[in-house]
């Protein structure tokens, strides 16, 4: 499950709306009045674009989306508003200006290929009286995070941005920013900006054709600008997630696109599946699978297309068994967190006693081996939770794990008493020890049978809490603390 459709998550989406536009058809020949292509248009379809598709994709993905921005009195706002209607997104944000047309990107194209881009706009920073009424419109509204779409169309000038930012922090919503221009000074305040490569080399004024990592991007555009968290896309290369604090290790994700059709709408998608994370509190490496997984899905798509949450729940279920088959050697051990409640109920069904346990388990050492030993000898299957490095982070402070998730998980698979590992990213295993519905419950000896979490909910069920002793003299702390004196 999406963490976000646990309950209604509303995200504000404001920025510039646009319509996008399709002629498709075919070239068969060059035309006599001059050496050109003669397009036949076979269909002309219609998709929101912009900041409205930011709004479509956090509605399909089970969100629930505010747009607001400004549109013209015009056929393209009539189409839009339609659209829009349709999937249940309200106009009540969005003004209607008579002196703005609405922007409307029309693409001609011959099969899959791009030909022609028509661009209808005007481009200039919104009125004062205009800034105010949306400003009106996005405080009478209640919202758990807040996305801002900029696509340079004028609708968010430095001054309005800076109000917006200002009514974010008053409320403590989180701010995630999709960028445009040379200017993301204005965009302080932000929780997360995400610019693409290129994006980020005209904000920092760097040629586009340098080899830049995304790493050095996020590093330069927080310098620079100030900002905090930093996602940087780099198309066929991933994404990058930057923290502001240099200790905390960045995330990098790989690209999961099997094929690119079209990359239109790709930085929407990005934007809006973070939003949603942010506001749902998911752990950063979490949320940036999420929106890689997202993206991935979307550019395999044809034309200006939003994210479904059933095609983003299927990816997610794809990425677990790819990264399963992709450790070597653990002959099925290792399993993703949202597939392993099928397992369980099929142990269950087969009668199996079923031990768990949990811990960081970082520095393997004897202590952990012979604990594990003790703990599959109380049943016929041994389970363990292992700390994803966020949660690693919280509970040991941000230089530990020393060994990352993958690696840690691997090394506990290599044991021939352990029958499956699976992450958990929470502060407590609580919820994955519910999934799971274990028959023993084990925890080291240094807990009572009160203090451990999910206890409860095991001797509830008819199931036992056993305490075990550790190997005296063992821990990863000691045997770091040991390294440190050997090198000092």
């Amino acid at each position: 499950m999406l963490p976000w459709t646990r309950r209604p998550i509303r995200i504000a989406v404001i920025g510039d709306v646009i319509l996008d536009e399709y002629w498709q058809g075919n070239v068969h020949r060059i035309s006599p009045e001059a050496p050109v292509p003669v397009h036949h248009v076979q269909q002309i379809s219609h998709h929101p674009g912009g900041a409205a598709n930011t709004a479509l994709n956090i509605q399909k993905v089970g969100g629930q989306a505010f747009l607001f921005g400004t549109w013209g009195k015009d056929e393209a706002a009539e189409i839009l508003g339609t659209l829009l209607e349709s999937e249940g997104i309200s106009c009540k944000g969005i003004l209607q200006v008579p002196q703005r047309p609405t922007a409307r990107k029309t693409r001609i194209t011959s099969g899959p290929q791009q030909m022609l881009r028509i661009d209808r706009e005007q481009p200039f920073p919104l009125e004062e009286a205009f800034q105010k009424d949306l400003l009106q419109r996005l405080e009478s509204q209640e919202w758990d995070g807040l996305l801002l779409s900029d696509y340079g169309k004028g609708v968010l000038p430095y001054a309005f941005v800076r109000q917006i930012m200002a009514l974010a922090q008053k409320r403590k919503i989180p701010v995630v920013v999709d960028p445009k221009g040379r200017d993301f000074e204005r965009y302080q305040g932000c929780t997360l900006v995400t610019p693409n490569i290129k994006e980020s080399c005209v904000a920092l004024g760097l040629n586009e054709e340098g080899s830049y990592t995304g790493e050095f991007l996020g590093r330069e555009i927080q310098k620079k600008f100030g900002l905090q968290d930093v996602l940087v896309t780099m198309g066929a290369k991933g994404m990058i997630y930057v923290p502001h604090d240099a200790k905390i290790k960045s995330v990098h994700a790989q690209a999961k696109a099997k094929e690119v059709f079209d990359v239109s709408g790709a930085g929407d998608t990005v934007a809006a599946v973070m939003a949603l994370s942010l506001a749902t509190r998911t752990p950063v490496a979490k949320a940036v699978h999420f929106a890689t997984v997202a993206a991935g899905k979307v550019v395999e798509k044809w034309g200006t297309r939003p994210i479904l949450q059933e095609e983003l729940e299927v990816g997610l279920q794809e990425a677990a068994m790819e990264s399963e088959t992709q450790v070597k050697g653990t002959k099925g051990k290792v399993w993703a967190r949202d597939n392993f409640p099928g397992l369980a109920k099929k142990l269950h069904d087969q009668q199996k006693k079923i031990v768990f346990t949990n811990g960081c388990f970082d520095l393997m050492h004897v202590g952990h081996v012979t604990y594990l030993e003790q703990a599959k000898g109380l049943g016929d299957v041994l389970v363990i939770g292992v700390n994803t490095d966020e949660s690693v982070q919280r509970l040991k402070g941000e230089k530990r794990p020393i060994i990352p998730l993958q690696e840690r998980m691997r090394m506990l698979a290599g044991l021939q008493c352990v029958d499956y590992v699976v992450a958990f990213g929470e502060d407590t295993p609580a919820e994955l020890i519910a999934q799971v519905e274990p028959d023993v419950l084990v925890k080291g000896s240094d807990y009572q049978v009160h203090q451990i979490a999910g206890a409860d909910f095991v001797l509830a069920r008819g199931g036992s809490v056993q305490c075990l002793d550790f190997v005296e003299g063992w821990s990863s702390s000691r045997v770091i603390a040991k390294i440190l004196e050997s090198e000092g």
